[in-house]
């Protein structure tokens, strides 16, 4: 009877040493590949399976998350994933910064344009009242009005042209003792130049000009206007070397 007992006693020894060693066998495989045969066990790789994918989407570190545990690789990804989070606030910051440049590099443009200069079209001609010599061989002055009916300031400088026409046509010579300066004209205002004449008297034998008509020509400009001439005859001196017929700048007195 002790005899057959060792012998089942041996037996069962190998039977327990075997299933030992295949318990032993699953587990210690499971920890060194990330799976496990087990059912607890088998959870694990999906987690370190997809915190690898998001650590290497943004930016985390790949090998801290492929050699490390479930656990473990699951907080690598985690950090790697607010490292990610930083840069792109700090990009973002950036692209904010490029638009207030912009915002900044467009503003203060334009300006307003320089009054040009006057033209004959934009120009209201008038004799002033009171104008014409007072008495018989006296100088005379006739004073023309020119106002500005556009919509816009405009420049006068200069001398104008003046024409007196009659029987024939007498251009008048510049005043050279006053000089011209610009006058500005905004809409509606006005300025002046002054014809100055030498009165015919019949007594002094001289030759006379019997203007009709005054053609007016502003400064600068190659259109001209026509006015009345309603004063008295003038001495005819278009040949003389100092007229005493002769026109004034614009803006003169």
């Amino acid at each position: 009877m002790r005899g057959l007992r060792v012998p089942v006693l041996s037996t069962v020894a190998l039977v327990c040493g075997l299933a030992l060693t295949g318990c032993s066998g699953p587990s210690s495989s499971g920890s060194a590949s990330g799976s496990s045969a087990g059912p607890g066990a088998s959870s694990a790789p999906a987690p370190s399976a997809s915190s690898s994918s998001s650590a290497a989407a943004t930016g985390g570190t790949s090998s801290g998350g492929s050699s490390s545990g479930g656990t473990s690789s699951g907080g690598t990804s985690s950090s790697g994933g607010s490292s990610g989070g930083t840069t792109s606030g700090s990009a973002s910051g950036s692209a904010s910064g490029g638009t207030s440049g912009g915002s900044g590099s467009g503003s203060g443009s334009g300006g307003s344009g320089a009054a040009t200069r006057c033209t004959t079209a934009g120009l209201g001609f008038a004799v002033a009242p009171g104008s014409g010599a007072q008495s018989v061989g006296e100088q005379g002055a006739v004073v023309v009005a020119l106002t500005n009916k556009g919509g816009a300031t405009c420049l006068l400088n200069g001398y104008p042209g003046v024409d007196l026409v009659g029987d024939d046509t007498w251009s008048l010579t510049r005043q050279t003792s006053q000089k011209p300066r610009q006058v500005t004209l905004a809409p509606g205002a006005s300025t002046s130049f002054t014809i100055t004449y030498l009165s015919y008297d019949p007594a002094s034998g001289s030759v006379e000009f019997k203007p009709r008509k005054i053609v007016v020509t502003p400064p600068g400009e190659t259109h001209s206007t026509t006015l009345t001439w309603d004063f008295s005859s003038v001495l005819r001196q278009d040949a003389a070397t100092r007229p005493g017929t002769y026109v004034g700048p614009v803006g003169g007195r």
